[in-house]
């Protein structure tokens, strides 16, 4: 699709409705409708703050993919995307992770097919997807967007998604967490990532096909900036004061109320010293929330699948399956199946 494109030939024309990028006058409006059609059917729902949606969109370093359907002035559907920077065949390029999807009940079509959705995703793939574009479009859908992006998406499964789940022991000892040291090693917690998170990043990253780059730009806005869930980052430094390895954690609400949570685990493989203190402190974390189990999720062929199951922890199913629309041939479902390291910290679940 050229830029020369006039809108009624392209798949997305829908009359009446003006399909574009977001606009900075759109927020409030966007904010708006995002609220009532998330609040439906839901009484625990909390409304989306400004400064929520600010730090999703706006101040992502990976930058910004949102695309709304206007009509009269007001937004009646959205599509968008959380870029993010990933390693992948010796370059850096970008995936987005799907999130945030709808039309407001005042713009839907019944059973008409396509609808306002599927033109408004159609525009957002041509957009923004493409050998030279975005390479990866993902996300974990509620089953009627699944329904629908199957028959008209292109919507394909990246695989089921399985859960490593450590229950966790009465008494752990807590004093692990007030700066443990054993071996020339030291546990601490960590309140800000530096350029020492691209150097652990570049000691791991090497065996993965894909991965997000996990540098102090990216982690420091996903972890310590995020303005709704708080998290707790555990660091292991040598004597030279350089990190080892981190584990991030935190405690809350996903499948189940309370759950500890493994959010993110980078560690190279050749480190026991570092795996022994950031599990222990794990453990610790879980403990005194009163957590009875501590949950994570490894691609099933990487080692950490294989050594936390050697530890305790135990493979349990979900009802959770990653959805993909590829943009490269080289790189399609079945090699992502195999070679892209993502954890929790990848996706918008906690």
């Amino acid at each position: 699709m050229t830029d020369e494109t006039k809108p009624e030939d392209k798949r997305s024309y829908t009359p009446g409705y003006d399909l574009r990028p977001l606009q900075e006058g759109d927020v409030e409006s966007l904010l708006k409708a995002f609220n009532f059609v998330f609040a439906e059917n839901n009484p625990a729902f909390e409304p989306r703050t400004m400064e929520e949606w600010r730090w999703a969109y706006r101040d992502n370093p990976a930058g910004t993919r949102v695309l709304v359907a206007v009509k009269d002035g007001e937004v009646a559907a959205h599509f968008s995307s959380l870029p993010v920077r990933v390693w992948i065949g010796g370059e850096e390029r970008l995936f987005g992770q799907s999130v945030d999807s709808f039309v407001h009940p005042d713009h839907r079509q019944g059973l008409r097919r396509p609808g306002l959705y599927a033109k408004l995703v159609w525009e957002f793939q041509d957009t923004y997807g493409g050998r030279d574009k975005d390479l990866l479009h993902y996300g974990w859908p509620v089953w009627n967007a699944w329904r629908i992006g199957k028959a008209l998406l292109s919507y394909e499964v990246v695989r089921t998604q399985n859960l490593l789940v450590r229950a966790v022991p009465e008494g752990v000892p807590q004093g692990v967490l007030q700066g443990c040291e054993r071996d020339g090693l030291r546990l601490e917690v960590l309140d800000r990532f530096d350029e020492q998170a691209r150097w652990l990043w570049d000691r791991c990253a090497g065996v993965w096909g894909a991965s997000a780059i996990r540098d102090d730009a990216f982690l420091n806005w996903r972890i310590f900036d995020h303005p709704k869930y708080k998290y707790e980052v555990l660091g292991v430094r040598d004597s030279d004061g350089i990190l080892r390895g981190y584990a991030v954690y935190r405690f809350g609400d996903w499948i189940e109320a309370d759950m500890g949570l493994l959010v993110d685990w980078l560690v190279p493989p050749d480190e026991p010293g570092v795996v022994e203190l950031l599990s222990d402190g794990l453990l610790a974390l879980g403990a005194r929330d009163g957590a009875s189990t501590i949950t994570g999720i490894f691609p099933d062929w990487s080692t950490w699948f294989e050594n936390f199951q050697e530890q305790g922890w135990r493979v349990y199913p979900s009802d959770y399956f990653m959805i993909g629309v590829h943009y490269h041939k080289r790189y399609d479902m079945l090699w992502l199946r195999k070679n892209w390291w993502y954890q929790l910290i990848d996706t918008d679940l906690v």
